[in-house]
């Protein structure tokens, strides 16, 4: 069958289907047909399949409508012209990880074709373009509570369906291997999942050698567009750039020792040496492969012919990403290439004798290669380097050389940290990279990023204000499904949007004044008209009704002039509208204030106490006193392991202490949050059910009522825990603390996995709470709002003021001490002494 036929029967079973196409979408479809034969069936359809989904064709109409276009009389899909090798469909299996078991996402993505341009889709699990645009439009109202989003959180075992595409035109080269740039720039980039949008017509643009925050609020789809660049799901990417994401970054063996497990993150190093290392052993003491004997040569032939098989491997899979990425024309001919990998790696493993297939040219050149390149990697550098990364985030010399078994969560992620700045992509993506760090850590990283990382990109997603103000150089905002830049870090533009928002709120309060003194005009000139038959007070109405036409902004966001002959499309106004941008509504959250104890007295006190644990000949904590009263703030500062968590578990009655005493007042309650707390919620249950496991007194409605006092409403609180992100894990847990409105409330880095607006209203709610409050947290931006930034009550009597009861505690080496210097000291000083160890 000719193109030219096959573009006809095309149009006619659209016409026999009664299926409704868009003209510009038809005329290009068409065009494209003009390419194609009849029997490139995979292409036709893939290329053509998305006009059908944006026509509103179901699964069943879609495929008998091909059956019928592929099977005219007189034609044969077994044509007698040279047939495309079809390999064996690839299936890609994307998975959104979060650093905890659930996904955040919101919505999908209704697209326009537009001409001359073209959209390119890639789908997985082997989803067919239909998805693209196939949804329903809506927004989520609250980001973390994805009640509406019942395809992607149906919470089944089945991987979501992710649909990435941008624009792209028809001379595009889809790949662009050859680019030198180190940029991304794409325009009209959309993202859905499980036909939810995400993004809709957003640009996407990251300039080398620039730091990034990515800042929105849970759910939006962070994550998301970062596994889609990481994965090269989206369309359109260079692929000569390298993008990792750390949650590529997956334990590679158990048995590897920690350097190792950091080392063998860069496959290209290690795979050389490993190389380089069995030609060696095949060799013995002699550094050629000239004069051997026959034993040596047998040897080496197969040591050669085991690395040419491996190389074979690795080209056929990498042949077989790229044949699942391209479609159309480009996409025939990467399937031609996969099938040409797979016949040269299946002949290569089929040669029964490597002895004879080696030959002495073959090993010269393989040899000769391998030495070379091995020669440029420094081992003691790359060895040095890891090192240097792993001390730098917490390790010791002897868990640096400990086996990756004996580490689990945190240290795992520590792990895949180490691994992402060891290996020095073009683009690094760090979603949360400061969880699970003490602030040595912290700074430490900040001070790598900012000063180490050479001319690498980075797109950072995390809730350290203070980390994100630092390390940033512009910020991405991920809102209303649009991706906006601001050429500054997270507080200036948080500052700079404040200022708008008044500014544009003034200015439509004054137009909006002038709008009824204008309109009230109106009203009476009309009245006088008609009462005394004044045409002349028409012509008045007139002129302030275009009065009212102009009312609005002079000028566009970007500075430009407004006229309506400017700008396409139908103009209600002769002004731009002015809009005044909403922030983001974060659930509230409150705290119960406690029952008074009729007591004036400390409701804790520790004195010259000391704990040490059984089997361990030095003590945690030495001599430490301290007296909480109600409505102290107390916070411990220290890295990790100097003891902090033993301090909090003997104010509690966890712990004993070894020596010294503890007193607590017989009624007080108290409500202690930890990461440990969180690892007990029973996975399999529901909050309410956890709720009323551990309170049997109260009704499923005091338990849903309780939870959305801490933000946690509507159908969350009677889905699994399992399936809730990190965040509402956080808050679950808190909850469950707060139900007995405890005197004192003792919080162990609670703002992990928190977004910034939850952590803005956290503060908000403990600000306000008149118990004592003990935090430990290595946030400093939330440390200092809650220890520094207490507000004062007016008195202009000084008798009844009262003192300070903020209190700094460092916690270092077994000794607590009192640190009255502020946090910016102590984060100073923790700085240079991060910076000496270097």
């Amino acid at each position: 069958m000719t193109s030219s036929t096959l573009s006809e029967t095309f149009l006619k079973q659209l016409k026999a289907f009664k299926i409704d196409i868009d003209e510009d979408a038809l005329e290009y479809m068409t065009g494209m047909l003009a390419d194609m034969q009849v029997n490139d069936k995979d292409d036709v359809r893939g290329s053509t399949e998305s006009f059908l989904a944006d026509a509103n064709v179901d699964d069943t109409t879609m495929d008998a409508f091909y059956s019928a276009v592929f099977k005219i009389p007189g034609s044969s899909t077994e044509s007698t012209k040279e047939r495309v090798p079809k390999p064996v469909l690839l299936k890609k299996e994307v998975k959104i990880i979060e650093q905890k078991p659930t996904v955040d996402t919101p919505e999908p993505i209704p697209q326009d074709i537009k001409e001359p341009a073209r959209e390119s889709t890639t789908t997985t699990n082997t989803t067919t373009a239909r998805t693209k645009r196939r949804a329903k439009k809506g927004a989520v109202e609250d980001p973390e509570d994805t009640t509406n989003n019942n395809s992607i959180n149906d919470h089944s075992d089945t991987p979501p369906t992710i649909v990435a595409i941008s624009q792209q035109s028809r001379f595009h080269r889809e790949t662009r291997l050859d680019s030198v740039t180190k940029e991304i720039d794409l325009m009209q980039v959309n993202i859905s999942v499980n036909q939810l949008e995400l993004l809709v017509d957003a640009h996407l643009k990251i300039k080398p050698g620039v730091r990034y925050g990515l800042v929105g609020q849970n759910g939006v789809g962070k994550t998301v567009l970062m596994k889609c660049m990481a994965d090269n799901i989206l369309v359109g990417l260079p692929q000569n750039l390298h993008i990792l994401h750390i949650a590529q970054l997956e334990v590679h063996s158990e048995a590897n020792t920690v350097l190792s497990e950091v080392l063998s993150s860069d496959k290209a190093a290690t795979k050389i040496l490993h190389e380089a290392q069995e030609i060696q052993k095949a060799l013995g003491s002699k550094q050629s492969a000239g004069k051997l004997n026959k034993d040596t040569s047998d040897t080496l032939n197969q040591v050669i012919y085991n690395i040419m098989l491996s190389r074979a491997k690795d080209a056929e899979e990498d042949a077989a990403k790229i044949a699942t990425r391209r479609s159309g024309a480009r996409g025939r001919e990467a399937r031609q290439q996969l099938v040409k990998m797979e016949q040269e790696y299946a002949e290569l493993e089929n040669q029964k004798d490597s002895k004879t297939y080696i030959t002495p040219q073959m090993t010269h050149e393989i040899v000769t290669s391998v030495f070379e390149k091995s020669e440029l990697i420094d081992i003691n550098e790359r060895s040095a380097k890891a090192q240097r990364i792993l001390k730098g985030i917490g390790f010791t010399e002897d868990q640096i050389n400990a086996s990756v078994k004996d580490f689990s969560g945190g240290w795992r992620m520590k792990i895949a940290l180490a691994k992402s700045l060891f290996i020095e992509p073009d683009i690094l993506l760090l979603d949360e990279p400061t969880n699970h760090l003490d602030l040595p850590a912290i700074l430490w990283l900040q001070d790598y990023l900012m000063n180490d990382t050479n001319d690498l990109a980075m797109v950072i997603v995390s809730h350290d204000r203070e980390f994100l103000n630092t390390v940033c150089e512009e910020t991405i905002i991920f809102k209303d499904k649009k991706l906006r830049y601001h050429p500054s870090n997270y507080e200036d533009w948080e500052q700079n949007t404040e200022e708008q928002r008044i500014r544009k709120q003034a200015m439509l309060d004054a137009t909006e004044k002038r709008r009824k003194t204008i309109m009230a005009s109106i009203q009476q000139n009309l009245q006088r008209a008609k009462a005394t038959g004044d045409d002349k007070r028409h012509g008045m109405v007139n002129s302030r009704k275009k009065k009212l036409d102009r009312l609005g902004m002079e000028k566009t966001e970007d500075g430009k002039r407004f006229k309506v002959s400017y700008y396409a499309g139908f103009h209600t106004d002769a002004r731009v509208q002015i809009a005044v941008e909403q922030g983001v509504k974060t659930a509230k959250i409150k705290v119960p204030d406690p029952q008074p104890l009729r007591y004036h007295g400390s409701v804790f006190t520790l004195k010259s106490a000391s704990y040490r644990y059984p089997k361990v000949k030095k003590n945690t904590f030495s001599n430490f006193s301290i007296d909480i009263e109600p409505g102290s703030r107390v916070a411990f500062l220290g890295a990790n392991g100097s003891g902090k968590s033993t301090l909090l578990n003997v104010l509690t009655g966890n712990l004993q202490p070894t020596s010294g005493e503890l007193y607590r007042h017989p009624m007080l309650r108290v409500g202690y949050f930890s990461q440990h707390l969180v690892d007990q919620l029973d996975l399999e249950s529901t909050p309410v059910e956890e709720m009323k496991r551990r309170f049997p007194d109260l009704s499923e409605q005091d338990c849903r009522a309780h939870f959305g006092t801490v933000g946690v409403s509507g159908k969350i609180v009677l889905r699994k825990i399992k399936h809730l992100s990190g965040g509402q894990r956080n808050r679950v847990a808190f909850s469950l603390i707060l139900q007995d409105a405890p005197h004192v409330l003792i919080l162990d880095e609670i703002t992990n996995h928190l977004d910034m607006g939850t952590v803005e209203m956290l503060v908000e709610a403990l600000a306000g709470y008149t118990g004592a409050l003990v935090l430990v947290s290595h946030d400093v931006w939330f440390l200092k709002q809650l220890m520094e930034n207490v507000p004062k009550e007016d008195s202009d009597d000084e008798e009844n003021d009262e003192p300070d009861k903020s209190a700094f505690y460092t916690v270092k080496d077994g000794q607590v001490k009192p640190w009255d210097k502020g946090m910016d000291a102590y984060v100073s000083s923790v700085l240079k002494q991060v910076r000496k160890n270097k």
